[in-house]
């Protein structure tokens, strides 16, 4: 849940009240498993309840978070329909610590500021749901989204940022195990249509490794599932 467990008393209110108290039944003296952006993990008591607000007390920690070994962002080309929804669960599932949409030059969808506030606290809805089924401990962080040029700058703040483009020659794996001391990997990929070649120039000037996941053509969606799995088990963090 998007929230700190730093005191001895938390409050929930809106969405999680409501699915704590209308939608699981719990009432006053149930007792639930919380869990913050961080990765603390808490068994904690209902002691009040409201309308659209609930009070709990921590009760027992049951896992305190160390920093994770290898920081991963996934930046990703914004899709078309739901699409998007589908990487933040799946990415999430697999671990990664933040997600940045970003907008491409072949990026078909359009978002006002309000829109695009309305898509991101949706996204985060998602992976925090997707936390929760699959027994993650730590949320990651969906961003609000980027231009190309602004994702690229903050990639490139990563000591590994690979960048997957269909015409690439560099095959991922002789790439990644070149690499040593790394922790923080940034991945990118394109949306429909994948990355403008003046795009990849462009992530090339500025350090990023542009990197092939072979001859097949996958969708937008596929692709970002495929690569973050392959990076991760490429440096030993997949956990499955």
């Amino acid at each position: 849940m998007p929230f700190k467990l730093t005191s001895e008393h938390v409050t929930l209110t809106e969405e999680f009240a409501h699915r704590l108290i209308r939608v699981l039944r719990m009432k006053i003296g149930d007792r639930v498993i919380l869990c913050d952006s961080r990765g603390s993990e808490w068994v904690a008591e209902i002691v009040g309840a409201e309308t659209n607000t609930v009070r709990l007390k921590l009760i027992d920690r049951l896992f305190s978070p160390t920093e994770p070994t290898v920081y991963v962002t996934l930046f990703q080309g914004i899709p078309k329909g739901e699409k998007m929804d589908f990487v933040v669960q799946k990415a999430t599932e697999l671990g990664v610590q933040r997600i940045v949409p970003m907008f491409t030059r072949r990026t078909v969808v359009q978002l006002s500021s309000d829109r695009a506030k309305s898509k991101r606290e949706r996204w985060q809805r998602v992976a925090i749901s997707a936390t929760e089924q699959s027994g993650g401990k730590i949320v990651p962080e969906i961003a609000l989204p980027l231009t190309f040029r602004q994702a690229t700058d903050e990639a490139s703040h990563a000591n590994l940022w690979l960048l997957f483009y269909e015409a690439a020659e560099k095959p991922l794996r002789e790439v990644v195990q070149s690499q040593q001391n790394v922790n923080h990997v940034a991945i990118m990929v394109g949306p429909e249509g994948g990355f403008d070649p003046s795009e990849v120039a462009t992530a090339q000037q500025k350090g990023a490794q542009v990197v092939s996941l072979g001859k097949r053509i996958l969708r937008t969606e596929t692709a970002s599932i495929v690569a973050v799995a392959l990076v991760l088990y490429e440096l030993g963090l997949l956990e499955l």
